[in-house]
C-alpha cells in the first residue's frame, strides 16, 4: 500500500510543482490507482487532500468541463429544434442521445421528447439525484431555468444539493427517502403541478413500487431506471423493502418488461431505452403519437459505460416477484 493510503494526513501536497504533459498523466494515473476506495473517502475529508486530488486530476477536469459546454450548446439547440437530425417520426431516438449533466445520453433524448410532445407546465421532479452534479433534470433546472423538485435521502449528498440550489428560488429541494407511502405527500408539499413535464425516478430498488403509487399526478414524460440484467421479456420485480440498500450487484428494481407493463397500466408508452441499458423513457399515451413503438424501441441489455459493463451477480438474491407466475 502506498504511503498515505492508510494515513492520508502524511501526504505532502506542496513539495514540488504540478507535473505537466505525459509525465502528469502517468503519475496521476498511477497515484489514483494506488488509492483504495476507503482511502479516497478519508482523503476527501481534508482540505489538503482536496488540493492534492485537484493537482492529480485538474487537467482532466478542465477538459471535461470544456466538453460539457460544447454538449450544453448542442442539447440547447435540440430543445430549440435547431439541431434535429432528419428523421421520420417512428425511428429510434438513439441518435438524439447527448450528455451534459445526465449519466448517459438522457439529456439529449429528453430534449427531443420535450420538443415533440411539448413542455406543458415546464416543471420537473427528480429523486435519487444525489448532490445534483449529475441528473436527468439538472439541465432543465440549470440551463433552461425550469422550476422543479429534487429529492435526496442521503444526508451528505442532500447538504451539497441544498447548497447548490440555495440561490434558486424556483428549484425546491427536500431531504427524504421516497416511498410509496410518502411520494405524493412530498410532491404536494413542494407544490408540484398535476401534470409535471418530466418525472425522473432512480432509487436503485423500489422504483417500480414508487411509480405504481403515483396516481394523483400525470407527468408527460417518465424516465425510470430498469434492471437490464434480468431477462428483458420476463416481468420480474424485487420485493418492496423500505430498508434495503442496493449492494452494487444485479439484484434491484424491475425488469424492462415489468416497467413496460406498469407503464401501460398507467397510460404510458415505452418509447426508448438509452445505450447504457439503465433508463427507460415513457410518454403519456395521449401525447405519444408519432413516437417510436414496437420494434423501433430498442431494448437494451447491460452496457455500462458503453463498454459492455455489467454488475456482479448476487450470490444469494432475495426472492423475486414474477408477475407472470
Amino acid at each position: 500500500m502506498s504511503v498515505g493510503a492508510e494515513h492520508p494526513e502524511s501526504l505532502d501536497d506542496s513539495a514540488d510543482a504540478p507535473p505537466t504533459g505525459s509525465e502528469h498523466a502517468t503519475r496521476s494515473s498511477r497515484s489514483l490507482e494506488r488509492l483504495s476506495r476507503k482511502a479516497l473517502k478519508r482523503l476527501m475529508d481534508s482540505e489538503r487532500a482536496g488540493r492534492l486530488i485537484t493537482r492529480l486530476v485538474g487537467p482532466w477536469v478542465r477538459e471535461s468541463s470544456r466538453l460539457t459546454y460544447l454538449a450544453l450548446g448542442e442539447v440547447t439547440r435540440i430543445h430549440e429544434g435547431a439541431a434535429t437530425p432528419a428523421t421520420s417520426a417512428g425511428q429510434p431516438l438513439t441518435r438524439f442521445e447527448r450528455r451534459v449533466f445526465s449519466q448517459n445520453g438522457e439529456d439529449g433524448v429528453l430534449a427531443e421528447l420535450l420538443r415533440r410532445v411539448g413542455a406543458g407546465s415546464r416543471w420537473f421532479v427528480e429523486f435519487g439525484t444525489e448532490n445534483g452534479a449529475e441528473g436527468n433534470c439538472v439541465f432543465l433546472a440549470d440551463v433552461l431555468g425550469w422550476p422543479g423538485l429534487f429529492i435526496e435521502g442521503d444526508e451528505c449528498s442532500y447538504a451539497a444539493l441544498e447548497r447548490r440550489y440555495s440561490g434558486n428560488a424556483s428549484v425546491h429541494t427536500q431531504r427524504a427517502v421516497v416511498s410509496p407511502d410518502n411520494v405524493e405527500e412530498l410532491f404536494a408539499r413542494a407544490g408540484v403541478p398535476p401534470e409535471p413535464a418530466v418525472l425522473s425516478i432512480d432509487v436503485d430498488g423500489n422504483d417500480y413500487w414508487i411509480w405504481r403509487a403515483i396516481t394523483s399526478y400525470s407527468p408527460r414524460i417518465v424516465v425510470i431506471e430498469y434492471n437490464s440484467h434480468w431477462p428483458l421479456h420476463r416481468r420480474w420485480v424485487q420485493r418492496y423493502d423500505p430498508q434495503r440498500v442496493w449492494q452494487a450487484d444485479d439484484y434491484y428494481g424491475a425488469s424492462l418488461a415489468a416497467m413496460r407493463s406498469l407503464g401501460e397500466e398507467k397510460g404510458y408508452r415505452l418509447v426508448h431505452t438509452e445505450l447504457a441499458g439503465l433508463n427507460a423513457f415513457f410518454v403519456r399515451t395521449d401525447l405519444a403519437g408519432g413516437l417510436p413503438e414496437g420494434d423501433a424501441v430498442p431494448q437494451r441489455a447491460p452496457n455500462l459505460h458503453l463498454k459492455g459493463g455489467f454488475h456482479t451477480t448476487n450470490p444469494a438474491p432475495p426472492p423475486i416477484i414474477d408477475l407472470d407466475a
